[in-house]
């Protein structure tokens, strides 16, 4: 299997795994994070944004996986997703009033080596096929 295809399958199940668990979890993953979803309001929208995005997310990335000419596209969504991520977690570490959990730092590893691995994977798309 090519970096690109396994890249978007291990995204693809990622996004959708990290979904699942935010959607039917959400208060424990919540208060994990050190964010208590103090209203009905909180709940939906951490819901909708962790849990559905996500979902939503990951099941694009299996599509784009499973069908070779949405590759690039896949690739590519995921790649830019992964790197805003860590961008806008960077920013946050980096303007935070406090000291954030080691969580944000885990985080942030991860967010990074799919942005990386990402840009890889484009890249190789972007060679001619060598037979």
């Amino acid at each position: 299997m090519s970096l690109p295809r396994l890249y978007l399958w291990l995204s693809a199940l990622g996004f959708i795994g990290v979904g699942i668990a935010f959607l039917f979890w959400p208060m424990p993953l919540s208060l994990s994070l050190g964010m208590p979803l103090t209203t009905p309001t909180a709940r939906v929208d951490f819901a909708a944004t962790y849990g559905g995005f996500q979902i939503g997310m990951g099941l694009f990335l299996l599509f784009c996986a499973i069908r070779e000419e949405w590759t690039r596209a896949g690739v590519l969504a995921a790649t830019f997703a992964f790197a805003g991520f860590a961008l806008g977690r960077l920013h946050g570490l980096v303007f935070a009033a406090g000291s954030p959990g080691s969580t944000m730092y885990w985080f942030l590893a991860l967010e990074l080596t799919g942005a990386i691995l990402g840009f890889a994977a484009a890249r190789v798309l972007r060679q001619p096929a060598r037979w």
